[in-house]
């Protein structure tokens, strides 16, 4: 049998039209301190935070055909993986509090992450209710790649 998923490690990943791809929300700073501007979209409806205790705790996969997440990392460091439901193409992203520190995840992607840093934590900002998340979620096993994409390539 093939495997239908297919690693876009290389390539931008397109789902739905649209690039996956991290980027920065705008931080300011002064001598008080610093803040950063998040901008929720204007069909936004649910915000939640989700927090690890400890680096590498993995938390995937699952999707909705419905439903598009933006990822805002508050605290520590994640390394994201989509799969875009329809080709199975699949591209891995990291995400940190110092560095690109956003990632939108478009409707008909599965998505899971886990923890780089101890304390980690991550907001996210959702299009549907909690209910609405429930009856559109579709699971996969975290380990549907390979056990050996949740491994970290130290420097």
């Amino acid at each position: 049998m093939e495997n239908k998923y297919k690693n876009k490690f290389n390539d931008d990943l397109i789902i739905n039209d649209e690039i996956v791809k991290t980027d920065v929300a705008p931080i300011f700073g002064d001598d008080r301190g610093y803040f950063t501007a998040i901008n929720f979209e204007s069909d936004s409806k649910r915000a939640y935070i989700i927090k690890n205790h400890r680096a590498g705790i993995i938390r995937a996969f699952h999707g909705h055909n419905k439903e598009k997440k933006t990822f805002y990392v508050l605290r520590g460091a994640f390394k994201v993986i989509v799969i875009d439901m329809k080709s199975g193409e699949w591209k891995s992203f990291n995400i940190t509090e110092k560095g690109n520190n956003v990632i939108k995840i478009p409707p008909q992607t599965y998505h899971g992450f886990v923890s780089l840093s101890d304390d980690s934590k991550l907001l996210i900002i959702s299009n549907s209710t909690y209910e609405e998340s429930i009856n559109d979620d579709v699971r996969m096993p975290f380990d549907i790649l390979g056990k050996e994409v949740w491994e970290i390539d130290h420097r």
